[in-house]
């Protein structure tokens, strides 16, 4: 899915300088704030707050948020003011002014226009942490502009295939975790916060996906040899087992670091000679290939990337954990009430 920094840029010099204004805010910096915080926002100094705090009017502009579990999932912003509905949106993303004044240049693009009166939903940018839909209907006086900014949550279809899962199927909480096995911060992910996910199979339903990167030699092999184990019932052990070893094997040849896969099989009792068949005859070569073609959809800038409930996490922080867990698991959950803003704009 295209993201709105190449709709801003789609046709002609609608200029991918209107986000780069930003100052560099995640665009979902308001997004999980509470109702309060998102008001006191500098750039909308002067808005009005109405009963029930959820709906704010910067002039003739209103912004609605959306709130679960205490936690503003998502802003509709309406109006038929350009400049007021930039300035809200860029209060969304925790801008400047300046940033405001850029992103009013692009929306007043008749370019822009032309193609938000068409409709819009897609990420904000290509870390797909949150989803914008645009639509622009009207004409002079008559113009109005409904933007809609929100977090983004993905559907349990979105994530890689695989049969790596550790807890239990009716734990309320699900991780995925896209992990290469000689990435230094896939190994730290997988020393300081996975040990605590597996120890808690009641809470946490984890899913390992192979995302091998191609700059990292001897990746691509780890995550077969992986699967070799996976065959025969022992994924979790021998991932153990990889990280732990990976100054070794990833500094070594091929046919090292290949012969050391099967020593760490060895030393962990598996059937030896049924490992080495499947790891020298790349018998799960195509279900690593697979893995990384699948992980299209979720947005991966780089690994590890880890998702809970749907929800890209960023700092893996107990606030941030228990945050995604109160807006997901909620009713109606942040997923649901969301997806009935966007229904307006497809």
């Amino acid at each position: 899915m295209p993201s709105f920094l190449s709709f801003l840029s789609g046709r002609g010099p609608l200029v991918a300088a209107a986000l780069l204004a930003l100052s560099g805010a995640p665009a979902q910096a308001q997004l999980w704030e509470t109702p309060q915080t998102t008001a006191r926002q500098p750039l909308l100094r002067g808005v009005s707050v109405q009963p029930g705090g959820k709906v704010l009017r910067l002039g003739s502009t209103t912004l609605t948020l959306d709130v679960v579990a205490g936690r503003v999932v998502g802003v509709l912003i309406e109006g038929r003011d350009t400049a007021s509905v930039a300035r809200a949106l860029a209060a969304v993303w925790d801008s400047t002014a300046e940033g405001a004044a850029s992103l009013q240049q692009a929306f007043a693009r008749p370019a822009f226009q032309d193609r938000a009166r068409l409709g819009s939903v897609q990420p904000s940018d290509e870390n797909g942490t949150d989803l914008l839909a645009i639509r622009l209907t009207g004409r002079g006086a008559e113009q109005r502009w409904r933007v809609y900014a929100a977090v983004n949550v993905l559907p349990e279809s979105d994530f890689p295939v695989t049969r790596n899962v550790t807890g239990q199927s009716k734990a309320p909480n699900v991780i995925h975790v896209l992990s290469d096995f000689q990435c230094p911060a896939c190994r730290q992910l997988w020393a300081e916060q996975i040990p605590g996910w597996r120890a808690q199979p009641a809470k946490y339903r984890l899913f390992y996906h192979h995302f091998p990167l191609s700059y990292h030699a001897n990746a691509f092999a780890a995550a077969e040899a992986s699967e070799c184990a996976a065959k025969q019932g022992q994924f979790w052990t021998y991932a153990d087992r990889l990280f732990g070893g990976v100054e070794e094997w990833g500094r070594a040849s091929a046919p090292q670091a290949t012969r050391l896969f099967g020593t760490y099989a060895g030393k962990l009792k598996l059937d030896r000679t049924a490992f080495d068949r499947c790891l020298n005859t790349h018998q799960l070569k195509a279900k690593v290939q697979r893995q990384i073609q699948g992980a299209g959809k979720t947005y991966l800038r780089g690994t590890p990337t880890v998702y809970l409930n749907g929800v890209k996490l960023n700092s893996f922080s107990d606030e941030e954990l228990a945050s995604v867990q109160a807006v997901t698991r909620a009713q109606p959950s942040a997923a649901s009430v969301i997806a009935a803003r966007f229904k307006s704009f497809r």
